[in-house]
Order: C-alpha cells, then sequence, then structure tokens
C-alpha cells in the first residue's frame, strides 16, 4: 500500500479522498492548530502534525511514521492557492508564493516514488509561472521521470461544483496519467441531486439544525434578506429584480458589477466555485435555489463532496466556511488518489 504524507492538509479534502482511494495517509501537515480537531476526528488513523513546513525535517517525520526506504510512498502539497490567483493583486508581495518551493525542499531531502500538487489554474502560467517552473527542475533532480499536469474541473469527476484546478502527478516509479474526465453533461452532478430533494432540513437564516451536523446558516441582515426575498428562485440573479431602489447603492450604480453576488444556484446544474466565504450571499452565487438565505456549512460541504458525517469544528461560522471553501473535493481527491494507485500497479 502506497504511505502518504498530506502538506499544507487543511481540513482534511484531499486525504479523505486518498484514504477513500486506497492510499495509507499517514499525517496531515499544516501550521494551522485550529484544524486539528476537524482532521483527526474524520480521518483516523492519519495524525495531524501541527508545523510550518520550512520547520520540517522530512527524515524526522519518516521516522515517526516507520516510513522504510522500500515503502513506496507520495507527498501531496496543496500550497495556499491566493499567490497565485489571478484575483489577487498582491501576487508579488505574498510570502506563500514560496510555500511551493518549500515543498521542494522537502522534497530534496527524500524524494517520494510520486508526486501529487493541487492548485490554482494561475500556478503553471500566470502569476506562479515562474515559482511552477523552479519547482519542476527540482523534479528533475530529484529524478521525476515522469509527468502529467493539465487544468482539471472537478464537476468532470463526479463533484457537483465548477471547480478548475491545475493538477500535477509526477513519478520516480515509471509512467503517471490524469483521472480520465467526463465531460458530457450528463454525467455532472447537480446542485438538486446534492442538496435538493429535502436531503437536508429547512431552516431560515441564522439557524441550526439540530438533527444534520453543522446544518447552520448565516444570520442576514434585513436589507440583504428583502433583496433575497426578491430574487427569482432557482438561478435567478438580483438583475432580475424589478424594483432596483431595494439593492445596495453601489450595485443600483454599477449593476454589472460583481454580477453572482445575491445570486441564487441553480437546482439543476452543478454549484459555481466554492471559496472560503460560500455561505455569505454577499460573496458570490451562495443563495439558496429555494430558500431565502445562503446556503449552510452542511450544503456547502456536501457540494465539496464531503459526507455527512464529516464535522466540521471551528469557533465561528466564518472559520468553518474557510476549512470547507479551500479544501480539495474529496470525490476528487479519490479519483486523483485511484491514478496513482494504477500507475504504482502498472
Amino acid at each position: 500500500m502506497i504511505k502518504a504524507i498530506d502538506f499544507f492538509c487543511g481540513a482534511g479534502g484531499l486525504t479523505r479522498g486518498l484514504l477513500n482511494a486506497g492510499i495509507n495517509v499517514l499525517a496531515g501537515v499544516d501550521n494551522n492548530e485550529s484544524l486539528r480537531k476537524t482532521y483527526s476526528s474524520n480521518n483516523v488513523p492519519s495524525c495531524f502534525v501541527n508545523s510550518d513546513i520550512n520547520d520540517i525535517q522530512i527524515h524526522v517525520i519518516r521516522e515517526m511514521f516507520n516510513i522504510q526506504q522500500t515503502d513506496i510512498t507520495l507527498y501531496a502539497a496543496c500550497t495556499p492557492c491566493q499567490p497565485f490567483s489571478t484575483l489577487n493583486r498582491q501576487q508579488k508581495s505574498d510570502p506563500r508564493k514560496i510555500l511551493l518551493l518549500s515543498f521542494a525542499n522537502i522534497v530534496r531531502q527524500c524524494p517520494p516514488d510520486f508526486i501529487l500538487v493541487e492548485n490554482v489554474p494561475g500556478l503553471n502560467n500566470g502569476p506562479g509561472k515562474e515559482i511552477y517552473e523552479e519547482f519542476l527542475k527540482v523534479l528533475k533532480e530529484c529524478g521525476f521521470s515522469d509527468l502529467a499536469a493539465a487544468l482539471l474541473d472537478a464537476k468532470h469527476f463526479g463533484v457537483p461544483q465548477t471547480r478548475k484546478r491545475f493538477i500535477l502527478l509526477a513519478s520516480r516509479q515509471g509512467s503517471v496519467s490524469l483521472p480520465i474526465a467526463q465531460t458530457d453533461p450528463i454525467h455532472f452532478v447537480t446542485v438538486r441531486e446534492c442538496i435538493g430533494n429535502g436531503k437536508y432540513p429547512e431552516i431560515n437564516d441564522g439557524e441550526e439544525s439540530q438533527d444534520c451536523l453543522n446544518h447552520i446558516t448565516r444570520k442576514l441582515q434585513p436589507h440583504h434578506k428583502r433583496i433575497v426575498e426578491a430574487v427569482p428562485i432557482d438561478g435567478g440573479n438580483r438583475q432580475d429584480i424589478a424594483d432596483t431602489s431595494i439593492l445596495l447603492k453601489c450595485h443600483q450604480e454599477k449593476p454589472d458589477a460583481h454580477r453572482d453576488v445575491f445570486g441564487r444556484m441553480a437546482w439543476d446544474k452543478p454549484s459555481p466555485t466554492l471559496t472560503s466565504r460560500c455561505v455569505d450571499i454577499y460573496s458570490g452565487r451562495f443563495t439558496h435555489p429555494k430558500q431565502n438565505r445562503g446556503i449552510s456549512l452542511r450544503e456547502a460541504a456536501a457540494l465539496q463532496t464531503f459526507s455527512d458525517d464529516y464535522e466540521f469544528f471551528g469557533s465561528s461560522i466564518s472559520g468553518i466556511s474557510r476549512q470547507i471553501g479551500n479544501a480539495v473535493p474529496v470525490k476528487f481527491a479519490e479519483q486523483l488518489g485511484k491514478s496513482i494507485i494504477n500507475a504504482c500497479e502498472h
């Protein structure tokens, strides 16, 4: 069985998917202690290691988890995506840009058999191009003879969400290939299939269900709720509201700015990309298709393909929303894991 370390593990979406695929994820590494309970509670027997990647000596980690030279190993890294996003205006000064090179130093210390990297599209041909090219040089130096890299959309892999991410798989054990995408819309999982049809109890804004883990919604300001109530159900937009006087002043003055804000998700399509603010109606198309509220934390987790028993822990809605929105969708991660297993077996 492949033994893996998940760097920048967050709340554990990638770990959970790799475990589901049949990979033995020994540990998740992250420098945010507040993630420990969420990660550890849902990914047994994987252990949470609270550490800055720049302080890690990989041989210590390998000894800690009894990884032998003869073991087949995988290092995975989902470094923070904000530095490489085309939406980030502080790209050049963002210190998180070098974290991919910090991961490269880990690889250089003791190269694994396989590498998995997940990030936003701007990593390989946008703001992160120079960093990415340096990373590739390290892989070549370390004997990675084959790699597969492409922009993939999670909706092509059983995830009810449009979520484009750059994926790189690299191997020192022969050829490796990316999973096969199901690009026909007939295969797409929709918002209705994921969170509709009475799957979760109806709740109002600012309420929490006692019958479902993390089924809690953000309380809306009266003015915001009035706008939401006026947006047509099933994919409606604030641009559909006839009485524009109820809109926020900024939207009255610039009606075409940030068009998805206050928009409802459509029942019979995948959801838009979830972000760290995915339960806030003023941060994107994150309003429930029918109910007059933003989606709940549980619904957001479902759209990220976390199982309903995957419990998130945190002191605030914003903190848990960040855990969910920043995660790798579990089913997407599972397909990536299966590709690595397939490469190992062949």
